[in-house]
């Protein structure tokens, strides 16, 4: 899997960003059944507080 690096915001150009989880109810699931999930991770601009950027965390889960 390719390494994406982002070093600033799209939106306002700011380079204080951070990292977010989204958990729980917001997991992403391989089926409706909800079986087997993984966590959201989102890259998020501290300035403006857009999500920059999201993957999952083991997109291996999904396949």
């Amino acid at each position: 899997m390719k390494n994406i690096i982002i070093k600033e915001c799209p939106y306002c150009g700011s380079s204080d960003l951070t990292k977010g989880y989204q958990l729980g109810d917001g997991m992403v699931y391989r089926d409706k059944a909800g079986a087997f999930g993984t966590v959201v991770e989102h890259t998020i601009c501290k300035e403006c507080a857009s999500i920059v950027y999201s993957k999952v965390q083991k997109p291996e889960i999904l396949k």
